[in-house]
């Protein structure tokens, strides 16, 4: 959340996404529909009770990256429960833009008032655990909304003093000690709250100790392994002592500090994983990528620019579909950060990926066409231009390039069918050469009238040779959401002489009537190109304002057996591990690097690292930003997406600065420096 009493710290909360629920008498019939036993896929949720409504809610996030549109849902954060919670703001964004947010987020606590205090702290200890907000809670989960709690609670051992670190942290998961006994009773008035909605059939995005990886809340800039003792602690105490079988559990840390994953206290007790951030630049904050290998649905848990006033809330809309599309859903603050403060509110609000309430339908998930795959992309057909010379075979009208709906950008291409027509395709003709590429991915979609019976399934293939050998990525549904589809091309002979490239669209038994087939964004997918791992050397890599080195040496290593490592002086305010010389970096999206500074000397609040690029004649910079890195290595992300000048590189490197204070002899190591 946002503290007023916090500069350059954490942030808000809130969460978004479009859903289309059924009223409560129905409820129970699309659940059964859900969680049928005949299910492909296990429940995802944590909690192996978790209610029927719970696990529906984690499944339907956890697919919802597949779709080609409407896939990420919209939130908002309502208030303080007992204090600044109220629906008038998010009143008034419907109002603006016709549209309520998927999520609704309250938070049990107040946290702070102005002084930074607790707003109804006593000479006792204080009960501001408050869950007034319920009743508004409920009436969203009916009305086709999900919901979010928070809770900003007192500092066991001083209700006073909300932002500093607790000092015996790790005995809140001893309930025998005192600091242990006045957690517990918090909880126990957390999971009172939790209860009332989970008898009224409430599944709850539960988001404990946000943030904490950052120095704001008392909670936080705790050791890890404590952390992680109290978290599963608290985990247990609410899903087995007291019997709560309604809970998603939110991992959120800060994007900006390192450790983002260090906390992380398991997947057995943790069902979405996310990161709340502030930026004027989401499109390169650093944090998804680290996320993601934890496996778990991702979220931007709060999310807003770090500057208050009329910032371009596209940007973010924007930086999700570039950057971070694996995005389950999203959550604005509320006051001075939402958005409906914000000229650009119904661009956020009606973007063809948003998700909002009214369009959440739990019963519905789109499974992936292919096996999912990431890397570089270079775009081999967007359909902006027109046609881009993709034609039709055996449908009734078209195609043409439209507006009407788009995965990206304004345009796809689109074809009238008949449904009583076995199959119809969208494709290219002419000679390709694929070699070299991994996988082809492409958005489909079907409209959303016309009879689909079973359901109008699509694949993405390929013809190859003289013979037009087929080979295609398996066939998935194409509903009105869209479907995102992806050959592998691992094995597949003869890439350098591709004749045809297409999607077939096959309708279901006893389907009929007209309806029209829609692509976008058929991409060709590179692998990451390796540019040093300093296997068999330094690789032309060379140390600026360093001690001695730099070596190829084996004392580290993220990937296989060596690393790159020169020795400075932490005295010294920057020095670098850098190659120079012309590179051309058109085409990919992501720079990466695995970086570490050694154990000794006094390193004082951190020694900090950036990746950058110099490009041009006038050497221009861009860099990753900084982040604190230590003995235990970080990896550094820098978005190349929107830099001019990629096709003219002159120098790439790291450049690291130790903390005032800082002082004596130290290390710092590269490895695994990557193109994506």
């Amino acid at each position: 959340m946002k503290d007023p009493g916090v500069t350059g710290g954490a942030a808000p909360d809130v969460v978004r996404r479009r859903h289309v629920f059924v009223l409560a008498a129905l409820v129970a019939v699309v659940l059964s529909l859900v969680v049928a036993p005949a299910r492909v896929h296990a429940d995802v949720a944590a909690d192996p009770s978790a209610s029927a409504s719970t696990r529906a809610v984690a499944d339907w996030l956890a697919h919802l990256r597949h779709r080609a549109g409407n896939r990420v849902v919209s939130g908002h954060f309502g208030g303080y429960s007992g204090g600044t919670f109220a629906l008038g703001q998010i009143e008034t964004l419907h109002d603006r833009t016709g549209q309520y947010p998927g999520v609704l987020a309250c938070d049990y606590a107040g946290g702070w008032n102005d002084n930074g205090t607790p707003a109804d702290w006593h000479d006792n200890y204080p009960t501001t655990i408050d869950h007034s907000c319920n009743p508004s809670l409920i009436a969203w989960w009916k009305s086709g909304g999900l919901v979010s709690v928070s809770v900003h609670g007192p500092n066991p051992a001083d209700p006073k003093d909300f932002h500093s670190r607790l000092a015996d942290f790790a005995q809140l998961s001893d309930p025998s000690t005192a600091l242990g006994s006045r957690w517990r009773d918090q909880l126990d008035q957390v999971a009172a709250g939790l209860r009332e909605l989970d008898e009224a059939g409430v599944p709850v995005l539960f988001r404990p100790m946000h943030e904490m990886n950052g120095a704001w809340f008392w909670w936080g800039g705790q050791s890890p392994s404590a952390f992680t003792r109290v978290w599963r602690a608290m985990f247990d105490y609410l899903t087995t002592t007291k019997g709560l079988h309604n809970l998603l559990w939110v991992y959120a840390p800060d994007c900006g500090p390192q450790q983002r994953t260090a906390y992380y206290p398991g997947s057995d007790v943790t069902d979405v994983v996310g990161l709340d951030c502030y930026t004027d630049t989401p499109a390169s904050l650093n944090g998804y990528d680290e996320l993601l290998t934890l496996g778990k649905p991702f979220a931007f848990t709060e999310m807003g620019v770090g500057t208050t006033g009329d910032f371009d809330f596209r940007a973010w809309i924007e930086a999700i579909r570039t950057r971070f599309p694996a995005t389950a859903y999203f959550l604005t603050w509320d006051s001075v950060w939402s958005p409906v403060k914000n000229q650009y509110a119904t661009e956020l609000m009606n973007d063809s990926w948003t998700v909002n309430r009214g369009e959440i339908d739990l019963a519905a998930r789109t499974e992936p066409g292919g096996t999912p795959i990431t890397g570089p992309s270079t775009p081999l057909a967007d359909f902006e231009s027109g046609t881009q010379e993709w034609t039709g075979y055996k449908v009734k009208n078209g195609p043409w390039s439209v507006t009407e709906w788009a995965a990206q950008g304004t345009h796809s291409l689109k074809a009238d069918i008949d449904l009583g027509t076995p199959e119809s395709y969208l494709l290219h003709r002419g000679r390709l050469d694929l070699s070299g590429y991994t996988a082809i991915t492409a958005f489909a979609r079907t409209a959303p009238w016309g009879n689909h019976a079973g359901g109008t399934t699509a694949k993405l293939y390929v013809r190859t040779g003289d013979g037009l050998t087929w080979r295609d990525s398996g066939s998935a549904v194409a509903g009105p959401d869209g479907v995102t589809l992806t050959l592998p091309l691992a094995g597949i002979s003869g890439l350098n002489d591709v004749r045809e490239i297409g999607v077939r669209f096959a309708a279901g038994d006893g389907a009929g009537g007209g309806t029209s087939i829609y692509l976008d964004q058929v991409s060709l997918v590179r692998p990451a190109m390796p540019l040093a791992d300093f296997e068999s050397g330094t690789q032309e890599w060379t140390g600026y304002k360093v001690k001695n080195g730099p070596w190829s040496v084996t004392e580290w290593a993220a990937q296989g057996t060596h690393s790159l490592k020169a020795d400075i002086d932490l005295g010294t305010p920057e020095s670098y591990l850098l190659h120079r010389g012309h590179l051309d970096l058109s085409g990919y999206t992501a720079l990466s690097a695995t970086i570490r500074t050694a154990p000794w000397g006094n390193h004082a609040g951190g020694t900090t690292a950036k990746l950058y690029v110099r490009t041009g004649d006038g050497l221009t910079w861009r860099d990753s930003g900084s982040v604190v890195v230590g003995s235990d290595g970080v990896k550094l992300w820098f978005n190349l997406v929107g830099s001019s000048g990629l096709n003219d590189v002159r120098e790439i490197g790291v450049h690291f600065a130790p903390a005032a204070g800082a002082g004596g002899q130290s290390a710092i190591y590269a490895d695994a420096i990557t193109l994506r």
